[in-house]
């Protein structure tokens, strides 16, 4: 088995700085600790003391000793895994995951989305006010985050945090992204941001933005009809319920401009969605409308596709709770360096199924025979060690 893409990241590791004070001493080198950790959260092990039980056992585990090329891996204790995990540098293993998946990126769809730490909350899990967040910045057509940004412990934060991101000018350098983020990033310093930079954005109007809101709402009922409109096909979701969305854009024919705003520059499209909700058990009837605002001109169903696109970010937040079990994970103290790892965890998989999704694969010399799914690509991480390893190279 080769080991290029494995040894290029623990190269990477390898260039974190030890907070250790006598680094000439530590037998645990902390590259290969960082390693460990992250192959342990490939296999399913989501707290400090899974994670510590499984090194142990796998401390002699040929396949490993093979890729640090050793004859054994020595392990912390738990309580030395766990200072380690919590004193590393966050900014550096960041560097690092941007560098490692920087080459999977499409660069055309970015979605921009906050989440909880839950995990990270001292007092107990739902005593908000004490949770960190960690802002995530997915490519939406590669299903992978490529980014993320320590938030702290209000979700208001989103708005330094992404202007951050936009002013150092690195992550998004290139020209022609489109981004699409929730109504709290209806900021006109952020959408004139990404304008000025020859990007797009698609953002969602709620009432932190009322009076842009109310005006978009008016312009869109001065239209005889929408510049252009499509309905989706309906579909039952969780709950018994029957979902249909209509998108409709309004757009100025004659100039670019469909709404003039003195904070808000280059308006050109104003997007309007209506989900119908039908309750198949008692026949209720439930209609919600969004607008949102591009400064791009596209049709209907070309915004419908980005709207979709956008819901991803949702779902990363789901495989990263539901893979690894983000919840169940305590770091209070410092809970980025863990989650930074998550994130590789749940990279792994998605580029693993972008890369084999449809196929019958093979899991030590046997086909599978089920559809591959990310649960399912995890289940494989968690019964073998050669497939664990093999996902680096395939991905």
């Amino acid at each position: 088995m080769k080991h290029i893409e494995k040894k290029r990241l623990l190269k990477r590791l390898a260039t974190v700085e030890d907070f250790r004070i006598h680094t000439g001493k530590i037998i645990y080198p902390l590259s290969e600790v960082l390693f460990m950790t992250l192959l342990g959260l490939l296999k399913g092990k989501v707290t400090f003391e899974a994670l510590h039980d499984w090194m142990e056992l796998n401390s002699t585990n040929q396949h490993f000793l093979k890729l640090f090329d050793k004859e054994e891996i020595l392990i912390p204790s738990e309580s030395t895994l766990h200072r380690i995990l919590i004193n590393v540098d966050n900014n550096k293993i960041e560097t690092i995951f941007r560098e490692t998946f920087k080459k999977y990126r499409t660069s055309n769809h970015i979605a921009v989305d906050g989440k909880w730490l839950n995990g990270s909350d001292v007092n107990g899990q739902y005593v908000q006010k004490h949770h960190k967040s960690v802002l995530n910045i997915l490519d939406k057509e590669a299903k992978i985050v490529i980014a993320h940004h320590p938030i702290g412990e209000e979700k208001k934060s989103e708005i330094p945090a992404f202007k951050k991101e936009l002013e150092e000018d690195t992550l998004f350098s290139e020209s022609g992204q489109i981004f699409s983020f929730d109504a709290m990033l209806t900021q006109h310093e952020i959408l004139n941001r990404i304008n000025k930079q020859n990007n797009f954005y698609m953002a969602k109007l709620k009432n932190n933005q009322k009076c842009l809101k109310e005006k978009a709402i008016a312009v869109a009922n001065a239209f005889k009809e929408p510049s252009s409109s499509h309905s989706e096909d309906s579909y039952k979701v969780e709950g018994n319920k029957q979902i249909s969305r209509k998108v409709e854009v309004f757009q100025s024919d004659s100039c670019n401009l469909v709404l003039f705003d003195t904070l808000f520059d280059n308006i050109q499209s104003i997007i309007k969605v209506t989900k119908t909700s039908i309750d198949l058990k008692s026949g209720e009837v439930k209609t919600n409308e969004q607008y949102l605002i591009a400064n791009f001109k596209e049709d209907a169903h070309a915004f419908g596709i980005m709207l979709i696109r956008h819901w991803r970010v949702e779902t990363y937040h789901y495989h990263l709770d539901m893979l690894t079990c983000e919840d169940k994970h305590i770091a209070y103290i410092n809970p980025y360096s863990i989650s930074i790892l998550r994130s590789f965890a749940v990279n792994y998989y998605q580029l693993f199924l972008n890369a084999h999704k449809g196929e019958k694969i093979i899991v030590d010399d046997v086909q599978t025979k089920k559809p591959l799914t990310m649960a399912r690509i995890k289940r494989y991480c968690e019964n073998s060690d050669r497939f664990l390893l093999e996902l680096f190279e395939t991905s």
